[in-house]
């Protein structure tokens, strides 16, 4: 489940560049992509999961020995959601990862 099976620079349904193992979503990172500047979510190259409507999100890392779930009291307008970018973030750094400039963790 944490292959990555298909990646496209342009989703045939949200338009944006997508990542997928079977049946999950990989890291996205759309940081660079001027139209969809906040459609990310980067994980580690092992996790994989899915986003949900509004922002919600839930995944799996094998390798961290982590699982994490998101839902908020108020939908985002999107697919993804900058606050839970913010959490997985911050949770990626204390578990002692160092960068996600490549797009996933580190």
């Amino acid at each position: 489940m944490g292959r990555t099976e298909s990646a496209t620079l342009v989703d045939g349904t949200i338009r944006f560049a997508m990542r997928f193992s079977l049946g999950f979503h990989k890291s996205i990172d759309n940081r660079y992509n001027p139209l969809f500047p906040t459609a990310n979510c980067i994980l580690s190259e092992d996790a994989f999961g899915h986003t949900g409507a509004g922002g919600s999100l839930g995944f799996a890392d094998p390798r961290a020995r982590m699982s994490f779930g998101y839902a908020m009291n108020q939908m985002g307008g999107g697919m993804t959601d900058e606050r839970a970018g913010a959490l997985v973030d911050a949770t990626y750094r204390a578990l002692g990862y160092r960068s996600n400039e490549s797009g996933s963790w580190a």
